[in-house]
């Protein structure tokens, strides 16, 4: 068997998961790679350290934080939501009615509505800027391009 077939079982041997023909081949491929007896030796560490591991009870006064840390994600979750509804519901009826009363005025001259025009655009364009960049960050880890 070559060493990448035999990496693979290494971690099921040290699990003690293997049947004996593939335990025997594993075997005598260990006796005779020396690196393959190294990466074995450190799963047999990271299996001895990590059965010694236990968890642990946290005392009431945690439990009762975290669940109420939880609360608070959801109702600021939810506030959060109808704020945004709300926002949205708001702006759309805004606009209407700036289009209906003054973009469509005819007593208002080209040079005010191209002012409230531009200032809108970038404000648009602002806060889709802003909104793909907070969904990029998220998707991404931000320490990703940082070189040690």
């Amino acid at each position: 068997m070559k060493c990448d077939e035999i990496r693979v079982l290494l971690s099921a041997l040290v699990d003690n998961e293997l049947d004996a023909e593939q335990k025997r081949k594993v075997g005598d491929h260990l006796a005779s790679c020396e690196d393959c007896r190294k990466e074995y030796a450190k799963l047999k560490r990271l299996k001895e350290a990590t059965s010694e591991m236990s968890y642990f009870d946290l005392p009431d006064k945690l439990w009762a934080g975290y669940w109420r840390e939880i609360y608070n994600r959801i109702e600021r979750g939810i506030g959060w939501f109808f704020l945004s509804i709300g926002a949205i519901i708001l702006l759309v009826l805004g606009a209407w009615e700036l289009l209906d009363k003054f973009f469509l005025d005819a007593r208002i001259s080209l040079i005010p509505k191209l002012g409230v025009g531009a200032v809108i655009l970038g404000l648009v364009i602002l806060l889709v800027s802003i909104g793909r960049e907070r969904l990029f960050s998220r998707r991404h880890d931000r320490y990703e391009e940082v070189e040690l």
